[in-house]
């Protein structure tokens, strides 16, 4: 409590001098006390509060209202009126925008602009409601309220509008940057290492900041009074400059700056020169961020695509090399077993041709028969190795349930169930590929759960969809750390397999495990189109 009270005193003696100077800036920007508040103030407090926690609210809240109780002798009682009734009625809306304040920066950037429009419109309402009210009541008329009734206090009200709009688009954005520096960059601990390092400063990019400041403050000032009109639509040129150098971020800076040298340029009191200058900043803020965001949406996407395709790329040298090794394993196998086995009974073979003693050639004969078998059962197991025989013969289904049988789950005291919900396929309209990589995914999922697990349960079952098939597999075996096993490169190596499988034809995999009682066990989840 105590550190929520010192925190809050700090935080709102900051808000209010940043409130105050804003203040001053926005009222020399556009000679108006009551458009002063509503252009950066409340834009300050919108940006404050979608970044705090809600806890420190009612800092945020009171420090505006005291400093507007503390202006209502400068700018009129009406205006106070006006500016506090409308902060007092922003708070429903930041209360349901600061729950959906989450996820990416385009669904920030997305509330932000909902928050900018909604109390806009919101104070547009109070600004045109309180004079009209006044005048239905037969009180006194109030400022904007005179003998031209309802089309000045549209007038006014719409002057307020675009005031809120402005002022929003270029100091909300620039809160959401700040937090997001502050808050959402990884920084580094001062280390030894660090404190030696020497500090480089992009100086190029400093000079870039400052020509194009110096540029718009000079295009500002030094145009012809019959071209001044047209120099807000020339600082366009440097937010356009900046969004595609840097993103929305820079296209945001650029406004900031083009915001300086048009308050440096300020001469003119006449109300359209203001409207003017604050359609420019906000055409121009609107043009930047929007331009900005598809710009740094175009790079995310070029950089997801490099990451694929040098993604590709690996898991094609990893085929090749499984490949290879493949063949490999098949060669050395050929060489040693079968090849041996062929010499040894070509041996016996000429034994039996040299010695007519019945015996011996009783126990060559048995020897040829063992040694064939074990050329029958070599050869077997290396079919089945490259391409398991039951999948052309039997189709998938039935090669899963002859491949439960040949790891002996039964045996192992594994109770196995194995179901198909079928809901738009059959798996025998299955693809060859889907279909090898199910028996795959089965064959190393099964034999680590017959070789580690110790469960004595196992469920596999497949959901067949339109476009995607469905693989679950779960037993209540011991578990394991599934980071660690997939970290370790010998003992992983099936797990990453099976990733690497599925990744490979676009689809995803979860692997969850637990081992600790009671609930202890391992559950793979597969998911993968339909081709």
């Amino acid at each position: 409590m105590r550190h929520l009270a010192v925190t809050s005193l700090v935080g709102g003696l900051l808000l209010a001098c940043g409130w105050f100077c804003l203040w001053v800036i926005a009222t020399y920007f556009t000679l108006d006390p009551e458009l002063a508040v509503f252009l950066f103030p409340f834009a300050l407090r919108l940006g404050v509060l979608l970044h705090c926690p809600k806890r420190f609210w009612p800092a945020v809240y009171g420090t505006e209202w005291l400093l507007l109780f503390a202006l209502a002798p400068l700018v009129g009682a009406s205006v106070w009126q006006i500016a506090m009734l409308s902060s007092v009625m922003s708070v429903p809306v930041m209360w349901g925008a600061h729950r959906h304040y989450i996820g990416s920066q385009l669904h920030r950037l997305s509330v932000m602009g909902a928050v900018i429009a909604l109390t806009s419109l919101l104070n547009m309402a109070v600004a045109m409601g309180i004079p009209l009210i006044h005048d239905a009541l037969g009180l006194v008329p109030v400022p904007p309220q005179d003998t031209l009734g309802f089309a000045t206090t549209l007038s006014h009200g719409l002057m307020v509008l675009l005031v809120s709009v402005t002022g929003g688009l270029m100091i909300v954005p620039s809160c959401y940057l700040v937090w997001s520096y502050l808050f959402q960059q990884t920084w580094i601990p001062l280390t030894v290492d660090l404190v030696s390092r020497p500090v480089t400063l992009r100086v190029r990019h400093v000079l870039l900041y400052v020509a194009l400041l110096i540029a718009s403050i000079v295009l500002q000032l030094g145009l012809p009074q019959e071209l001044r009109r047209f120099a807000p639509f020339c600082l366009a040129i440097p937010i356009v400059l900046l969004a595609f150098r840097y993103g929305w971020q820079g296209a945001l800076l650029g406004t900031l700056f083009n915001s300086i040298a048009l308050i440096a340029g300020r001469s003119s009191g006449s109300d359209l020169a203001i409207t003017d200058l604050l359609l420019s900043l906000t055409a121009q803020s609107l043009t930047g961020i929007l331009l900005g965001m598809g710009i740094q949406r175009q790079r995310e996407l070029n950089q997801q695509l490099r990451l694929q395709l040098s993604r590709n790329h690996s898991l094609s040298r990893q085929l090749i090399t499984a490949e290879e090794s493949v063949r490999r394993d098949i060669a050395r196998e050929l060489h040693d077993e079968i090849g041996q086995n062929i010499t040894a009974i070509r041996t016996q073979a000429s034994i039996i041709k040299r010695v007519d003693t019945p015996p011996v050639g009783i126990n060559c004969a048995n020897m040829i028969e063992t040694l064939s078998l074990n050329i029958y059962d070599t050869t077997k197991g290396l079919l089945t190795r490259l391409r398991p025989k039951t999948l052309d013969d039997m189709g998938v289904e039935a090669a899963i349930d002859q491949l439960i049988r040949d790891l002996e789950c039964e045996q192992h005291g594994i109770a196995t169930s194995v179901t198909w919900q079928c809901v738009a396929l059959r798996p025998e309209s299955l693809s060859d590929t889907l279909s090898v990589t199910l028996y795959r995914l089965c064959q190393e999922a099964v034999n680590n759960v017959v070789k580690y697990a110790q469960a004595s349960t196992l469920q596999i079952s497949f959901v067949l969809e339109k476009e995607r098939v469905e693989l679950e597999i779960r037993d209540n075996g011991k578990g394991f750390a599934v980071a660690a096993l997939m970290a370790t490169s010998s003992s992983g190596f099936g797990l990453r397999g099976m990733q690497e499988r599925v990744e490979a034809l676009g689809g995803k995999i979860t692997i969850k495990s637990r081992t600790q009682p009671p609930v202890q066990g391992t559950h793979i989840h597969i998911q993968l189109p339909v081709m």
